[in-house]
């Protein structure tokens, strides 16, 4: 197995661990734990994309390309859901001594970026796996089906056990097991 194939899962795997944590819901007792939480995820959500990326090295052009502006749409955008109502929702939580009406406001902005970005990690994953066939035929059916699931799950579940740990795990074995059978391509040496 090639350390990319670790690498590209760990996020996955962080993410389903940290899910199992993740509170249903945002009040006093919960607040704390919802920011930290969520502060350290702002590190690890944009791992996915930069597994997303690198695979799809290889692909062909058009693919690859609108593939890497997908994973970086999701980066962003649900970057930005992670910030505002994870990050600031529980620090308002916290100011408020439980959550109020006026966090309400925080939800709804971070839900209106995050929707889109977890289509756009749908849409990366599609053509992940698109690219991964084209240059390895059936092999690439198990990952990608496996990450499509995740993908279709993450939709609407964010990283909320069960659902959005089971799409977190699918994640991780949907992108190890693309990684497994695409090929790596070594980094051509720099003339001087």
């Amino acid at each position: 197995m090639h350390i990319r194939t670790v690498l590209v899962a760990l996020p996955g795997l962080v993410l389903a661990a940290v899910g199992v944590t993740h509170p249903q819901y945002l009040d006093a007792s919960t607040a704390h734990h919802w920011r930290d939480m969520h502060v350290g995820l702002a590190f690890v959500f944009p791992l996915v994309a930069v597994a997303v990326w690198v695979l799809l090295e290889g692909s062909p052009v058009v693919v690859k390309w609108v593939g890497r502006a997908a994973a970086f749409g999701y980066a962003v955008l649900y970057g930005a859901l992670d910030t505002i109502a994870g990050v600031g929702g529980g620090a308002m939580a916290i100011a408020q001594n439980g959550r109020t009406a006026v966090i309400d406001p925080l939800f709804d902005v971070g839900n209106a970026l995050g929707t889109p970005g977890a289509w756009c990690f749908l849409v990366a994953a599609a053509l992940l796996f698109g690219g991964i066939a084209w240059q390895v035929g059936w092999k690439a059916v198990p990952g990608g089906v496996v990450l499509l699931f995740g993908a279709y799950l993450f939709l609407d579940s964010h990283i909320y056990w069960p659902k959005g740990v089971v799409a977190m795990v699918c994640f991780a074995v949907g992108l190890a097991a693309l990684s497994f059978v695409s090929p790596v391509r070594p980094v051509a040496p720099r003339s001087s």
